[in-house]
């Protein structure tokens, strides 16, 4: 059996969902074992309140988040928990701000470590600052960190532990750690040379071994995969009892089921935390209840020790990041899979720097809502938390055509495997219409550079930024881009130098992606596949973007 995932709507966002109770089943008078696994994941450095989106919710931007009301958050749940308590942490918090990028995530090791998180995966955004960093940063957290397909590429050997078992309060639970298995294939080389995410032969084997050595109460992986992998992962090794998925910033308001398996994402930036209680009996999991709980300014204080932490890891960073760049008199989001008014005037910056016909940009799903006030070095930093050079060359049209099928490939690809990212192209200069549901290589219905249709030998000048260690003729992952060559500038400089001339922004959607077989606005990657098709999709946000 399986339910499709269910975004958060309206006032579910601000009241707690409760899985409804079986038939018969009586919680308080429950005489075998319980559970509490407490989870969050994707933080992306956010340390602080930040304006966070809440559709439906008057109003619809509040102040939510920060490491200090989410320990608040947590204890609270602890001291409520009739039975053990787990606190586990799906990775991605090391990379996502000003202030991380320029201490290669130190702002972040504290407070961090003052959550007590019990086991730590890492994400596909922790060797943003290069391998050795990651390391490093990886042995200085206080608790484990556990991943079965992270590996040393010259020795074959994992870098971590594949699991780690805790016993608690007369509850057994095994852990097992999964990170984006294309995130050494998709990311900038130098961040992740000498090490490899791809390998994932015998996860089953491995985990029918571990129940039988270890015999424990319950299965957790905790996924660095994104919820539609996650899923897969449920199907291919239905062993697991529970996973606790991260990487699409999806927020699910209540279990999603593959046979057994319940699967869970508590969105991103430190706003909503998962609190999933399992009741075990004789045969396994007897009953579950889960609940998403936002973290409103009004409803939890700030833990003083973790703000004292997190005020003195920020303080260096402060003036810099309070730095007034810009006005922007529309909302500034980049929640949606396709077009977003963030990436919409990013790329309008990189388009007119290059003087190319078309500006890309990689899209991301970070940071938070910039509601309309004064834009600040902080919020530029949070969108783009990887400054790099820029890079312009020409491809023709056929080539553009190709480029595009094949992205639109890793965001609604049937195969969950072959997923990658979790948003459709985004530039400046070029509109397109697609079909999702089409098969690979038959998506596409119309590109249009500069009003016109494009033409196979036409060539066309594209931009995009420099990643690390990739070949000069790489472009937004377009391999075999002509003239090819990086200019005298970074990407946030070309922004700066937009935004001086054009000080005051207001972007709009104005249809530069749009799927002819989707909701004209979409929040979840995973809804466009799910049982019950494109009617199940949710059309307020699920948190997002990998990554």
């Amino acid at each position: 059996m399986a339910s499709t995932s269910l975004a958060v709507m309206g006032m579910a966002a601000v009241t707690p969902v409760f899985a409804a109770a079986e038939p018969g089943f009586s919680a308080p008078a429950w005489k075998g074992k319980r559970v509490r696994l407490l989870h969050f994941t994707d933080t992306h450095a956010q340390l602080e309140t930040h304006p966070e989106y809440l559709p439906g919710a008057s109003p619809e931007i509040q102040s939510m988040g920060g490491y200090a009301r989410l320990k608040t958050a947590i204890e609270r749940e602890k001291a409520s928990c009739e039975g053990p308590c787990f606190l586990l942490d799906g990775g991605d918090d090391f990379q996502g701000s000003g202030p991380a990028t320029w201490s290669e995530g130190e702002v972040v090791l504290d407070p961090l470590n003052a959550l007590n998180p019990d086991v730590f995966v890492p994400g596909n955004w922790e060797p943003a600052y290069g391998p050795e960093r990651f390391k490093r940063l990886m042995a200085r957290l206080n608790c484990p960190v556990v991943c079965y397909n992270f590996h040393d590429t010259t020795s074959g050997s994992r870098l971590f532990a594949p699991s780690v078992t805790l016993e608690r309060g007369g509850v057994k639970v095994a852990f097992v750690g999964i990170t984006d298995i294309s995130a050494s294939t998709r990311h900038p080389p130098a961040e992740f040379r000498g090490m490899d995410t791809t390998r994932m032969e015998g996860l089953r084997e491995f985990v029918k071994e571990l129940r039988a050595r270890e015999r424990p109460d319950l299965v957790v992986a905790v996924t660095h995969t994104g919820i539609s992998l996650s899923r897969q992962i449920a199907r291919e090794t239905p062993e697991f009892d529970v996973i606790l998925s991260g990487h699409t910033h999806e927020r699910t308001a209540r279990p999603i089921l593959e046979g057994k398996v319940m699967i869970v994402e508590p969105g991103c930036f430190a706003s909503f935390l998962g609190s999933l209680d399992v009741y075990i009996g004789d045969n396994g999991v007897a009953h579950h209840e889960f609940r998403l709980i936002p973290i409103l300014e009004e409803r939890y204080e700030e833990d003083q020790h973790v703000k004292a932490l997190v005020d003195k890891s920020l303080a260096p960073y402060r003036d810099r990041m309070t730095k007034r760049i810009a006005v922007t008199e529309t909302l500034l989001m980049r929640y949606d899979v396709l077009e977003t008014t963030a990436d919409d005037f990013i790329t309008e910056a990189i388009r007119s720097a290059a003087k190319a016909d078309i500006g890309f940009s990689n899209g991301f799903r970070f940071g938070p809502p910039v509601p309309p006030k004064t834009m600040t070095e902080g919020d530029l930093w949070n969108f783009l938390p990887m400054d790099a050079r820029m890079k312009t060359g020409w491809i023709t049209g056929k080539e553009l055509r190709a480029y595009l099928e094949n992205e639109l490939e890793l965001v609604f690809s049937k195969d969950p495997w072959k997923l990658s990212g979790g948003w459709g192209p985004r530039a400046s200069g070029m509109d397109v219409t697609f079909r999702a549901l089409a098969e690979r290589g038959h998506r596409l219905v119309s590109v249009r550079v500069d009003g016109r249709e494009i033409e196979d030998e036409r060539r066309y000048a594209i931009a995009g930024c420099v990643r690390g260690g990739e070949p000069v003729d790489v472009i937004c992952r377009h391999s075999g881009t002509h003239d090819a060559h990086e200019l005298p500038l970074t990407v946030h400089e070309a922004i700066k130098d937009y935004l001086r001339a054009v000080p005051i922004i207001a972007p709009q959607r104005s249809g530069r992606e749009k799927a002819l077989d989707l909701p004209p606005v979409l929040f979840s990657q995973d809804a466009v596949f799910s049982p019950g098709g494109i009617a199940s999709a949710p059309t307020t946000p699920a948190g997002l973007p990998p990554g």
